[in-house]
């Protein structure tokens, strides 16, 4: 009942949100004058295509979007949204995409006194998405940037430096000059890390900014510095510390193992440590880098958000940001604080919650409420009764489609998380949407509804980019496993089709799968004999301490296995509050010495779980002759 308030009560929410953030629209056609902006009809310039690339005018996406364009020096040409920017040179085909070099199919140029631009590029930059409009011309859509200032955008032209004078990350408190020659980096999703490059590639700039629970003086600051740079094999050319500075830091310059100049600087203030490292290619001495002082001077470990004046970079909003998968289309609102695997679409809190987001083709004749009783059906074999608590289905809506969320109780033995499943199936494929709220992490949980609300699926991506994807079928997979075979370790040995590739290069001398609240591992060893590794082990499981919760070993006996005489250990043993139970069997055959691992929490021993290690186990064999 509680997942059902939940749900209820953010259809209002989502609905005011929809209609927040209508998208806004482009519509444009090779060849013609004629637009539409947000369902305004204005006049442009006419797009063309050159080399198979469609140009349109600058002008039109500050006209649609609101973005910041501006021409620095005679060609140079930016474009900033949020955090994003794109620097293009008129004739040339180089150009930047959040410090990413790419080559453009036709460079941007001037016909007739317009700018034309390539609009993919462009609209890559600002996350629009280009679709197939009516009368064969080309929709462009965007989200808007959520801000708190009321744009009015100009009807044309180019701005003179968008009226932006410092630069910074308003997440994590710092701000710093902004140049007209400064362009920003990408730094891989990860907003702890800022980097910058001049236009001119003359110098590059890191900034980081992570945790420090314990405040440090400039003195100690410098110490920091000094240690990372003499253990990266660095020479310090320089050192000295500002206690009396309006934010006291320490700095030193170094010279790297290639011979390239470094100068860092570290800060802390409010739990923070901030360091900035600059280097310049063409600096001989390290005086060289002293140029360079106004920018880093301007460095504050603070973000002033009513200062207009300020670009920020950081796309946090109400602690969450932005995961998104451009082959997949799918974006949706991530905890701050989280790692970021937009690749994997994966997504963890050091706390133990996580998100995962998959995407496979449906089984034929599937429908919702069958993959739903798979799912079901997994759980019963995956925990005893006593470690979850399925609670009621409830029906929402996800980019205007209808989907199930699942909400299930899982107690390992640490304390009851909860876990949502949202299932969504459209055009043959499944897009399965798995939330952790990890025990004792009740704002994780809270935060669901907010992620819940913020998918959004471009259902043509994913029909655009993959053909048929791997079927997850429960049912049909679950009695089913496929052989694997070791040439330099002489065995093969059947492994389900539903367990989780670890390290599954056999040719390696471990291999190791997952599954729920299990391991299964292979280690093949050339070196020691069985009685040595039995003795290893014994001596690792002895508890001299007698911890009630430390390992035990409860059964040790000599048996046969794979048709060679072997020593199997059993061991009980709690980590975390999670009870569980490892069977180790060793022995050996051709000087090798194999050790299968096999551990089992107390939570997740269901016969079907059990039947499943039994039946691995016994499919284990050596090759003739060991080879």
């Amino acid at each position: 009942m509680l997942a059902l308030l939940l749900l209820a009560s953010l259809l209002p929410v989502r609905e005011a949100q929809a209609a927040e953030q209508k998208l806004l629209q482009l519509n444009i056609k090779v060849g013609s004058t004629a637009a539409t902006v947000n369902g305004e009809k204005i006049v442009i310039a006419k797009p063309i295509v050159d080399n198979g690339t469609v140009l349109v005018p600058l002008g039109v996406f500050k006209k649609a979007f609101g973005s910041a364009v501006s021409l620095e020096g005679d060609d140079v040409v930016k474009v900033m949204y949020g955090p994003h920017t794109g620097a293009m040179t008129i004739g040339s085909t180089t150009a930047w995409k959040d410090g990413t070099k790419i080559t453009l199919d036709a460079p941007p140029r001037m016909v007739s006194g317009t700018l034309l631009v390539p609009l993919r590029f462009v609209a890559g930059v600002l996350g629009a998405r280009i679709a197939q409009g009516s009368g064969g011309g080309l929709l462009v859509t965007l989200a808007p940037e959520e801000s708190g200032e009321e744009d009015t955008p100009e009807t044309g032209g180019i701005d003179s430096g968008a009226g932006k004078t410092r630069i910074g990350n308003s997440y994590f408190e710092w701000s710093l000059n902004y140049p007209p020659g400064l362009v920003v980096g990408d730094s891989g999703g990860n907003e702890s890390v800022a980097t910058f490059m001049s236009a001119e590639n003359l110098y590059y700039l890191e900034i980081h900014a992570s945790p420090l629970e314990t405040a440090a003086d400039p003195d100690e600051l410098q110490e920091r510095l000094v240690r990372e740079a003499e253990e990266g094999g660095e020479t310090i050319l320089d050192r000295a510390t500002f206690p009396d500075a309006a934010f006291p830091y320490a700095r030193i310059v170094s010279k790297d193992t290639s011979g390239a100049l470094w100068e860092g600087r570290q800060y802390y203030s409010g739990g923070r440590l901030y360091e900035l490292y600059l280097t310049d290619d063409t600096a001989a001495n390290y005086k060289d880098l002293n140029k360079y002082a106004p920018l880093l001077d301007s460095f504050t470990p603070s973000f002033n958000a009513g200062d207009r004046s300020i670009r920020d970079l950081s796309t946090v909003k109400n602690g969450m940001r932005e995961g998104y998968n451009d082959d997949y289309g799918i974006s949706l609102q991530i905890p701050a604080d989280w790692s970021m695997d937009d690749q994997r679409l994966y997504y963890e809190s050091s706390q133990g919650s996580h998100l995962r987001v998959k995407v496979s083709s449906a089984p034929s004749g599937a429908a919702l409420e069958s993959w739903s009783k798979d799912l079901e059906a997994q759980l019963k074999d995956s925990y005893v009764p006593d470690a979850y608590a399925l609670q009621e289905d409830v029906r929402f809506e996800v980019s205007g489609e209808p989907v199930l969320v699942k909400e299930t109780r899982l107690n390992p033995g640490s304390g009851w998380s909860t876990q949502y499943q949202i299932l969504l199936q459209k055009s043959g494929y499944r897009y399965y949407i798995e939330y952790l709220a990890a025990a004792g992490q009740d704002e994780d949980k809270e935060r669901f509804g907010t992620i819940l609300s913020s998918i959004d699926i471009d259902f043509a991506m994913v029909k655009e980019n993959f053909g048929r994807l791997e079927t997850d079928d429960y049912t049909a997979l679950r009695s089913k496993a496929a052989t694997k075979s070791s040439k330099a370790y002489g065995y093969s040995i059947d492994i389900p089709r539903l367990w989780t590739p670890y390290q599954d290069i056999f040719e390696t001398q471990t291999v190791e799968y997952r599954f729920p609240g299990g391991r299964f591992q292979i280690n093949a060893s050339p070196e020691g004999s069985v009685e040595y590794a039995v003795s290893l082990l014994q001596s690792y499981y002895k508890n001299s301490k007698n911890d009630p919760k430390g390992p035990r070993v409860i059964r040790m006996e000599e048996t046969l296995f794979a048709g060679v005489p072997a020593t199997e250990l059993t061991v009980r043993q709690t980590r975390g509050g999670i009870s569980g139970q490892t069977r180790q069997i060793i022995f050996g055959k051709n000087d090798l010495v194999y050790t299968l691992t096999a551990t089992l929490n107390d939570a997740n021993a269901t016969p079907a779980q059990q039947a499943v290690l039994e039946q691995t186990l016994n499919s284990f064999r050596l090759a003739e002759g060991g080879e």
